[in-house]
């Protein structure tokens, strides 16, 4: 590392590395998001084993969990007043 290079290293400012409102939303919703799609495959591969054919379970689960997660993140924007 050179002299310039070293220098431009300390006097660098440091980064502000904060969410804005609508990240941390976002974020949020994902995280909503990736509950309702593992919940609902796991449950939808359970019911593949004793009920139907596999695969379709396993993606109607996903499809159901996609839409749970969207219900579970309305619901908790109701409770909190958003």
């Amino acid at each position: 590392m050179g002299k310039s290079a070293r220098k431009d290293k300390d006097t660098a400012q440091p980064q502000n590395e904060e969410f804005t409102p609508a990240d941390k939303r976002f974020a949020g919703t994902l995280n909503y998001m990736a509950r309702g799609i593992i919940l609902g495959g796991s449950l939808g591969a359970i019911a593949g084993w004793f009920l139907m054919d596999m695969g379709r379970a396993v993606g109607l689960g996903l499809l159901a969990g996609c839409l749970a997660g969207v219900t579970m993140k309305n619901m908790n924007d109701r409770k909190e007043g958003r």
